[in-house]
């Protein structure tokens, strides 16, 4: 049987290169990664600050990188697909399926989807201009949960890498169930490529869905690739380490993005801030995690960070 196709899910203010790069060093079973948005902008040099989590020399990894795009014009879409073509990237993906509230508001993300004659105004005007080819990422919907079987027919028509369905609705955010039966409903009419992505959060739930869906080209996995960075290998069964060995690797990774962070960042609360961002997640993972973060989320002092880092990987164990 053949490893499954696995995507690490854009993450704002997590995934960014800094943490893809250390990720790729120390752990497996990622093949693909969309990056967190970048809203659309006319960019008149592939120098663009905006593109700067982009830029090649940024980016060290064993996967392949699909940047993604924040956008509801065309001009601004086109002229910064084109501005990454130039940098190396054949694949952009187009962001349907944001749910914050006042990106949806605006009408992008999963905002534009109650308004498909917009959609495909955008997508009629985008394919034909740009060298890249397109992929979407996309809720089932923004408030109602047949917004993209409605849409489907019309994007069937149109030549799209793949389609990446989180099948919930923009207002559930990430709250509730994930909506399988009408992903299935998706699958079936879909006459592109289906990713999935929402709440595998471990191996067995990974094998029920695809034994659920065995049609399925990808896989990609979110929040829960974060609190747990050695799901991919898991699911893949790559690796048999240890507790300990694990837990020395975590560490690494760990040192890793902060050593990457303290490099860049001119101010301390700003590098603790990003750490402590990243344990939201982490910490889920650890016995005491939740007690530890609620510490940790009181400091500035990068000393004091690492002291209590330090003590908590001492006395506690993955």
């Amino acid at each position: 049987m053949n490893k499954p196709v696995l995507y690490m899910a854009p993450i704002q203010g997590i995934t960014n290169c800094e943490y893809r790069n250390a990720y790729s060093r120390f752990f497996a079973g990622y093949d693909l990664a969309v990056t967190p948005f970048i809203r659309s902008c006319v960019v008149t040099s592939n120098t663009c600050t905006a593109l700067r989590d982009l830029f090649p020399r940024n980016n060290d990894t064993r996967f392949g990188i699909i940047p993604q795009i924040l956008s509801n014009t065309p001009s601004d879409f086109i002229s910064m697909a084109k501005a990454l073509y130039e940098l190396g990237y054949e694949t952009v993906n187009l962001n349907l399926g944001c749910p914050i509230k006042h990106i949806r508001s605006k009408r992008r993300g999963a905002g534009l989807l109650p308004y498909p004659s917009e959609i495909m105004r955008m997508l009629n005007t985008v394919i034909p201009a740009i060298p890249n080819k397109l992929s979407i990422k996309v809720r089932l919907g923004s408030e109602h949960n047949r917004e993209l079987i409605d849409l489907l027919p019309l994007l069937n028509d149109l030549p799209l890498k793949d389609i990446i369905v989180h099948p919930r609705i923009g207002s559930q955010m990430y709250e509730g169930e994930v909506d399988l039966a009408t992903f299935a409903e998706i699958l079936a009419l879909s006459k592109h490529p289906v990713i999935y992505n929402g709440d595998i959060d471990s191996p067995e739930t990974f094998g029920k869905l695809a034994s659920r869906f065995p049609d399925i080209s990808g896989w990609m996995i979110g929040r829960s690739g974060i609190t747990n960075p050695f799901l991919p290998e898991q699911i893949k069964k790559l690796n048999s380490d240890t507790a300990r060995e694990k837990l020395n690797r975590f560490i690494s990774f760990h040192n890793e993005i902060l050593a990457v962070y303290q490099g860049s960042l001119r101010r301390p609360a700003l590098v603790t801030d990003k750490m402590k961002g990243l344990w939201r997640y982490w910490a889920k993972s650890f016995a005491g995690g939740d007690k530890f973060f609620k510490a940790i989320s009181r400091t500035k002092s990068i000393d004091k960070y690492l002291i209590m880092v330090n003590r908590f990987f001492d006395t506690n164990a993955l």
